[in-house]
């Protein structure tokens, strides 16, 4: 008997020096995880931030792109306002035979 209580006690004597190194090391490990945390909250948070930045930018540069287009436009129609009428027509006519022929049912 007295081998396997002297076995127990060993036992029991490692399970509590491993479970005291454990909590060392949680607690030694816990500033270093609280930091790895903290810079990974920065990281994100100037992600965004970028991504928020450059979908502005994307928007204003539409914006100035929709602008050139629509006043490009406009000064072709002033300049030209028959031929202008002819091409809306024409392109009328290719959108809607282009709906057309895609909603058509075709056989399986």
């Amino acid at each position: 008997m007295t081998d396997t209580q002297t076995t127990r006690e060993k036992m029991v004597s490692a399970a509590a020096g491993v479970s005291g190194s454990l909590q060392d090391a949680a607690h030694q490990a816990k500033p270093t995880f609280e930091r790895l945390a903290d810079q990974l909250s920065d990281n994100i948070s100037d992600m965004a931030h970028h991504t928020r930045d450059a979908a502005v930018d994307a928007k204003k540069l539409l914006e100035q792109k929709t602008h050139k287009v629509s006043s490009t436009a406009e000064h072709y129609i002033h300049c030209a306002p028959f031929k202008s009428v002819l091409i809306a027509v024409g392109v009328g006519a290719v959108a809607a035979t282009l709906v057309s022929w895609l909603t058509r049912s075709r056989p399986h």
